[in-house]
């Protein structure tokens, strides 16, 4: 009696089964051959993205409109967080390293430690960038260490990123710098991380061939900096991506996370004009990443083309030259004392246009390619001479004797003295004995003196016992007034970060130091240019440029113009702005500039200048230092009766101020014998460029 129940529910069930089953089918059907082409396409648009399209960021050029700074495509690889593989992440980075490495293309790592064990920090011991951003770094994470060593940092980073502790060192190394790079740059879904740039050919059919082995991964077109020069490292500057430390400002700028932006020098002074702005280009892509449909692209701005005051081939001869000589000094200085100083360091120059205050040249010893620059990083930052200090903007100096034409204009302005003023140098300066007695230096040196001397005399022989008296009459107050005027002790206002303010000897900054009270007999050294007088080369290259100009100090610039993005358009012209003016008599102006005429014709720069084409007037200094030999300094300028351009050399234990006149004379030698020519060289060639 139960079966025929059991058969109709059987029955039952079965055609449920076959409606479902009708029904699935159909769905199939539909999904798949009514509708399929249609619902294939909606399951392969899942993701909305947008990318940024990178603009062109603007030239550099020299004030000739030569290129210095442009731009060149290359192939870089990219991280896309939206298809990264979280989970083995290691072991991509690892596989992607050791390719590279083996193509010789490198990726960045900007993590602070030594690529192998026994670990060690790659920055200085003091203050300096990558210091700071690891502390930013570790301060972010409670459960970082405090104040780590190299190998207490490795450790953390080891088991912060959970890396496989049976790899290599030199492999769990590898892994730790790259995390370390992608978390200061905040890789995530809005930003894209680039992992390297500037990739070979070859590797890019690698990566694009093996792509199911790099989720994530992507090649992209873009712009890097191309170095067209080797010189003016220090002037043009670097380049490099945003970390967080900047984005926190930069971003009320509307700079993406991954934007390059100037570092230092003029790429960093101009990066509100050198700056493009980004376009977008919004596109739908299925899981895998691959572009399914463009939605809307936005065409990026380009920066503007600056123009630089500098020209490219005196910058060049400056370096050069100052390099050469510092060779020569040291080698001669090994073979004998009499001839150089084995001792000689580092060295600057600067060269400016007395009638504008434009900069010429700006050059640096030693120095550095920009070109090169990441791959010598390391050697750069061990190197004792410090290669990337930029010493004539930032290196200051006593200015020996070259500071005597400050004491001589004083006295002068002051009427202390007149032109023909005569003052006996008697070797000993017996004004203070019996406790204190200086005496001129030819005292010292040959136990002679100078005799009857008026203020153009005193030039001429670096005169001491001249300029003791002067500076004793004056007081400090009178000839730190006309220092000031001069522009001495202050920075100058150039565009470049990181100018030195130098020192400006007397009671003011020996109070603000908390030394020991002025006291009247140190006048008589800040009068020489000794005490604690301490000036940064470009500050005596322009004081210089302002008496020769009779009076007109200016602000020293290294912009002349900025172009828009094809050079059809001047969107600015830098005009030479006037900071201060003395006025000077001219038999004032005269006697002193008779005096450095002398000092080149018959003086201290007379075995450099004697016969010399070129009329040329200056001034040497020979500065003590607190160890090793003096400190030589020369500025001089040309020509005599129509000064067109003043330099400043610096060569740190040089050993006198002579030593270091020829590089000045290869200046002149070239701004005066190329002159003409590069007077043919038109603005249109910016335009054109």
């Amino acid at each position: 009696m139960k079966e025929p129940s059991v058969v109709k529910r059987l029955l039952v069930l079965g055609i449920l089964v076959l409606v479902m089953a009708g029904v699935m089918g159909g769905n199939l059907v539909e999904l798949q051959i009514v509708n399929g082409k249609e619902y294939a396409e909606k399951s392969e648009r899942k993701i909305l993205r947008s990318y940024p399209i990178k603009a062109s960021r603007g030239e550099i050029v020299d004030r000739y409109g030569r290129p210095l700074v442009t731009n060149r495509m290359v192939f870089s690889v990219q991280f896309d967080y939206v298809y990264w593989d979280q989970d083995h992440q290691n072991e991509v980075l690892l596989k992607l390293a050791k390719l590279l490495t083996v193509n010789r293309d490198t990726y960045f790592d900007t993590l602070p430690v030594t690529r192998n064990s026994p670990y060690s920090y790659t920055f200085e011991s003091g203050d300096s960038q990558e210091k700071r951003k690891l502390s930013e770094f570790l301060s972010s994470d409670k459960k970082a260490p405090k104040n780590p060593d190299a190998a207490g940092l490795m450790s953390y980073l080891k088991n912060k990123y959970k890396i496989d502790s049976a790899l290599s060192e030199s492999d769990q190394r590898i892994i730790a710098g790259i995390r370390y790079e992608m978390e200061q740059r905040d890789f995530s879904t809005y930003n894209l991380f680039t992992f390297a740039t500037d990739i070979d050919i070859s590797l890019v059919s690698q990566i694009m061939e093996r792509h199911f082995e790099f989720p994530g991964v992507n090649i992209d077109e873009q712009e890097i900096r191309e170095y067209r020069t080797q010189s003016a490292a220090n002037i043009l500057g670097r380049v490099g991506q945003i970390y967080k430390e900047e984005y926190v400002e930069l971003k009320q700028k509307g700079y993406p996370m991954d934007a390059i932006i100037g570092k230092d020098g003029m790429e960093k002074a101009l990066e509100g004009y050198l700056r493009g702005i980004d376009g977008i280009r919004s596109v739908e892509t299925n899981v895998a990443g691959k572009v399914t449909n463009e939605i809307s692209t936005k065409d990026p701005q380009p920066g503007e083309n600056c123009v630089l005051t500098i020209d490219i081939a005196l910058q060049e001869v400056a370096e050069q030259s100052l390099a050469a000589n510092i060779a020569r000094i040291k080698a001669n200085g090994q073979k004998s004392s009499e001839l150089g100083a084995a001792d000689i360091k580092g060295g600057a120059a600067v060269v400016i246009d007395v009638k504008t205050g434009e900069v010429l040249a700006l050059a640096n010893y030693p120095t550095y390619n920009l070109e090169t620059f990441n791959q010598e990083y390391s050697n750069l930052l061990k190197n004792p001479l410090k290669p990337m200090f930029n010493r004539a903007i930032s290196g200051i100096y006593p200015p020996g004797s070259t500071f005597k034409m400050v004491t001589a204009l004083a006295g002068l302005e002051e009427g202390v003295i007149k032109p023909d003023t005569v003052i006996v140098d008697r070797g000993m300066y017996t004004y203070y004995s019996p406790n204190y007695t200086p005496a001129c230096w030819i005292w010292n040196e040959k136990h002679q003196t100078h005799g009857p001397q008026n203020v153009s005399d005193a030039i001429e022989n670096s005169c001491n016992y001249f300029f003791f008296d002067v500076g004793r009459i004056l007081t400090i107050d009178r000839l730190n007034k006309y220092a000031k005027m001069l522009g001495l002790g202050m920075t100058t206002g150039i565009e470049l970060s990181g100018e030195a303010k130098g020192n400006l000897a007397g009671p003011e900054s020996r109070a603000q130091k908390g030394g020991d009270p002025w006291q009247l007999g140190e006048t008589i050294q800040a009068a020489i240019g000794q005490s604690e007088e301490q000036f940064t080369p470009i500050q005596l290259a322009n004081y210089l440029a302002t008496i020769v100009n009779g009076g007109t100090r200016y602000k020293p610039h290294l912009l002349k113009s900025v172009k828009n993005s094809d050079y059809s358009t001047t969107i600015k012209d830098e005009k030479s702005e006037v900071l201060d003016k003395i006025s000077m008599s001219q038999k004032n102006y005269e006697a002193i500039m008779k005096g450095m005429r002398s000092v080149a014709e018959n003086g201290t720069a007379a075995s450099v200048f004697r016969n010399y084409p070129i009329a040329v007037g200056g001034k040497t200094g020979s500065a003590q230092v607190y160890k090793g030999s003096a400190n030589g300094i020369f500025v001089g300028f040309a020509p005599y009766d129509d000064p067109q351009i003043a330099v400043c050399i610096v060569g740190e234990n040089a050993g006198s101020g002579n030593r270091m006149a020829n590089v000045a004379k290869d200046i002149f030698d070239y701004y005066f014998k190329t002159s003409g020519e590069t007077s043919k060289i038109s603005q249109e060639n910016v335009l054109l460029h």
